[in-house]
């Protein structure tokens, strides 16, 4: 049985919370602190951090390697969150059906990753 995610895999820079990443930060990472609705990881292979949203009962929780500490439960990981929504659902032949929007529309969606993601509060 594999009890952790291969070290490659956390080549990316966000996940989406999963038991795979919670067994790998339980095996490989350090918590460092805890601030708002986030935990600071140190990861112990290469001494990056790493934050993680805490539970919230509807919420998509993500793990986000950052650039830098500094205010580091400040971070937007925006932009990353919507990039792994493009990512993991990928791209329809049909057009976002957004006003004005030439994008094309996510597999299983009406809408493109930035849509689906400000308007339609999809994350997953």
């Amino acid at each position: 049985m594999k009890d952790k995610i291969d070290k490659d895999r956390l080549s990316d820079k966000i996940y989406y919370l999963n038991q795979e990443i919670l067994a790998q930060i339980a095996c490989d990472f350090d918590l460092i602190d805890q601030r708002q609705w986030y935990e600071l990881y140190q990861y112990k292979i290469d001494k990056t951090y790493w934050r993680l949203d805490k539970p919230d009962k509807y919420q998509v929780q993500f793990f986000v390697k950052l650039d830098s500490l500094n205010d580091w439960f400040k971070y937007d990981s925006t932009e990353l969150q919507i990039d792994l929504l493009l990512k993991t659902r990928g791209n329809s032949s049909r057009k976002c059906l957004w006003t004005n929007c030439d994008k094309p529309g996510l597999q299983g969606l009406a809408y493109c990753q930035v849509h689906a993601y400000k308007e339609m509060g999809i994350k997953k």
